[in-house]
């Protein structure tokens, strides 16, 4: 079976569903279950390691595991690279390296590095958006077209509000993400309907479960 990119999922109609894991039978199980895609969790790969979700494993270390999930599989795999694990130069050697693992995509996050686990605290440091900006560039600048980008911001994690979401979430765009991905801490979808009546972006939203 010929591997799709996730360039030739979001050109169909309706969501593209992935699914989260950190093994290659979960991956397998993903597959088999119809899933379009499966999550590379950097927040389950830590936890079966018995480490917290805070950058402790290394680019390499967290490469070897999406290397099983990708092997075990045909459907594409976007992999959760945190904060890009460093500055722009940290970014573009990583979407390189991940890119010539066959990996289908990398998804970064604006927070600073070393990270928290998102849903610990409230009101902490986010990295500048034009320094974000500048890391998405870095990582399009070495990869080929269909190697997915995908920009996270923690502007409604940290408490920051909905205008800050979305100026953060063009400025990613605008600086070449393929997609943007947003979520929020409240118990309810209405943080994030809200925030996708208002985007106007010309990429797609990437949504993730909330509390």
């Amino acid at each position: 079976m010929v591997r799709k990119s996730f360039s030739e999922l979001l050109r169909r109609p309706g969501p593209v569903v992935l699914v989260g894991a950190h093994t290659g039978l979960g991956a397998k199980l993903a597959e088999e279950a119809g899933f379009h895609g499966v999550w590379a969790s950097g927040l389950e790969i830590s936890a079966s390691c018995c480490i917290a979700d805070a950058n402790i494993l290394t680019v390499s270390e967290n490469l070897g595991f999406a290397d099983r999930i990708n092997e075990s599989c045909a459907i594409p795999v976007l992999c959760d690279c945190d904060n890009g694990y460093g500055d722009a130069k940290n970014v573009a050697a990583m979407a390189r390296k991940y890119e010539q693992h066959r990996m289908a995509g990398i998804c970064i996050a604006d927070n600073p590095f070393p990270k928290p686990n998102s849903f610990y605290g409230k009101g902490l440091q986010l990295e500048d958006s034009a320094v974000f900006s500048g890391k998405i560039r870095s990582a399009r600048s070495v990869t080929g077209p269909d190697f997915l980008v995908v920009a996270r911001t923690e502007a409604l994690i940290q408490g920051r509000g909905i205008e800050d979401a979305l100026d953060r979430a063009n400025a990613y765009a605008d600086a070449g993400a393929g997609a943007v991905l947003i979520h929020s801490k409240k118990k309810d979808a209405d943080e994030i309907l809200e925030f996708a009546s208002r985007w106007r972006g010309t990429v797609p939203l990437v949504a993730v479960p909330t509390t």
